[in-house]
């Protein structure tokens, strides 16, 4: 793919938005602070939490104590588009280089700052796929709205939950099989994890993946809360990589430049942060702003869209709703939903080189 114009990008409009992308100022300042351990929190907020930054914002005091960010004084940037040009110019699924040969587990974070775009849709067929693979699938399911857990309850695992990874909890599996999913399911502890530093809860949810692929995992795959706040950031300073489903609707586009802030940002603390993309989702081929903003978006963003779409399907949601993929239903009108969802799930696993 050719290179993406910078300021075409920035100034795409979309049907029924008013404000162009990328309108507000950007001005980003790379700390040259190492990342030991000891210096880790305050690094975690300069880069995150700047408030001339862009992303996820904070103020500095507190955070080297696991006291620290609340919830309530981490905040969107709205205007800013800090840090995204780096992004902009990737690749699709290209990102730093990792270590050459390294095999192990691969972890991925579906991540939206904007809800019911099939961000937890996403997570089950993925999984569900992934084990079809013969993969050691663990799922975390950091979003407290729990609909991941809800579709995946019959993998759960006894005894660890998704909090036990951000908390600093033992992750220690003595039922696991050798391939198939295994969900950490939501609880209601992951309600502290708002309340905690970023460095703590990133640190602890690092060590957690480090904890699973000692015990054979090949994939990771974590939901997060659609908002830019601790489970999320925590999320993408611990994974590899990142991928986006965005709805063609206003709600959902005006965050892209927000999305790519947070994740060229995070870079600096996790720079084997791999975006694999946005891909179109709960597409109606039937709506006019849909195929318009599915232009705009593919005009301003070629090099970040992947080149998969999943179309706006009752069968999808029926499918989540039993605990069945959707290619388990035996409708005639699965198999559309069925085919966009495998291919979808055939570009992640081969992008996230997953040894077969």
């Amino acid at each position: 793919m050719g290179a993406i114009h910078e300021e075409k990008a920035n100034r795409v409009s979309i049907s029924g938005c008013n404000q162009e992308f990328g309108s507000g100022t950007s001005n980003t300042t790379d700390s040259a602070r190492g990342l030991s351990r000891g210096k880790t929190s305050n690094r975690i907020c300069d880069v995150v939490g700047s408030d001339e930054g862009g992303g996820i914002t904070s103020r500095q005091e507190g955070m080297g104590s696991s006291h620290g960010t609340s919830a309530g004084r981490i905040r969107a940037n709205n205007g800013n588009t800090a840090g995204t040009s780096s992004v902009h110019r990737q690749e699709v699924g290209r990102g730093r280089k990792k270590e050459k040969g390294k095999q192990g587990m691969k972890s991925a974070v579906v991540a939206n700052q904007k809800g019911g775009v099939g961000k937890s849709a996403t997570v089950v067929h993925l999984a569900f796929d992934f084990q079809e693979r013969g993969k050691k699938v663990a799922v975390i399911d950091l979003d407290t709205q729990g609909n991941v857990s809800y579709t995946l309850d019959q993998f759960c695992v006894e005894g660890v939950t998704a909090s036990s990874f951000v908390s600093g909890g033992s992750i220690n599996i003595t039922n696991a099989n050798e391939s198939g999913i295994h969900l950490f399911k939501a609880d209601s502890a992951l309600a502290n994890m708002e309340k905690m530093s970023l460095a703590d809860a990133g640190q602890n949810l690092k060590k957690g993946l480090a904890s699973l692929e000692s015990q054979g995992f090949d994939i990771c795959l974590i939901d997060t809360a659609p908002s830019l706040g601790v489970s999320l950031a925590a999320a993408l300073f611990a994974s590899d990589y990142v991928i986006s489903p965005i709805e063609p609707e206003v709600y959902s586009i005006q965050g892209i430049k927000k999305m790519n802030a947070v994740i060229s940002n995070m870079r600096k603390v996790n720079p084997t942060l791999s975006f694999l993309g946005m891909f179109p989702s709960k597409v109606d081929n039937r709506k006019p702003r849909h195929r318009r903003n599915l232009e705009a978006l593919q005009n301003a963003f070629p090099q970040l869209m992947i080149p998969h779409t999943v179309g706006e399907r009752d069968s999808i949601a029926e499918a989540c709703a039993i605990g069945t993929p959707v290619w388990g239903i035996k409708k005639s009108a699965a198999r559309v939903a069925a085919k966009e969802v495998r291919a979808l799930a055939e570009y992640v696993f081969n992008k996230m080189e997953i040894t077969a």
